[in-house]
């Protein structure tokens, strides 16, 4: 399989909320605020209204660092999700649902305090 994300990128609003979500959980690394955030937004069966995101100002983090041991698994969701969302499971409708999922699961995340909790899963 070719390589379908190489970079995670986030907007400064999104880099922002990780900051606030590091700062009340003290969870240490932003991949696992990330895959958090991620799984949340998946979990919502609803599609992700299409959003311009804006990533000056923003971080990005390497594909393999967000994914890490679970990188097949992540992928596999994402293209099954592009599927569905996008009709395509090519490496920019990937990208797409990932960023627009990543932000929309932060978007969860930092407005409720309590969404960190594994029983909410």
């Amino acid at each position: 399989m070719s390589v379908l994300i190489d970079r995670v990128k986030l907007t400064a609003a999104a880099k922002q909320q990780l900051s606030t979500l590091k700062r009340r959980t003290g969870i240490e690394h932003y991949n696992v605020i990330g895959r958090h955030a991620l799984c949340a937004s998946l979990a919502n069966k609803t599609k992700v209204p299409n959003e311009t995101l804006q990533f000056s100002g923003g971080l990005e983090i390497d594909w393999k660092t967000f994914a890490g041991d679970a990188e097949l698994t992540f992928t596999n969701l994402l293209i099954m999700r592009a599927l569905a969302d996008e009709g395509d499971t090519g490496s920019m409708a990937v990208r797409k649902v990932l960023h627009a999922h990543l932000h929309r699961g932060l978007g969860y995340l930092a407005s409720d305090p309590d969404s960190l909790s594994i029983d909410r899963f």
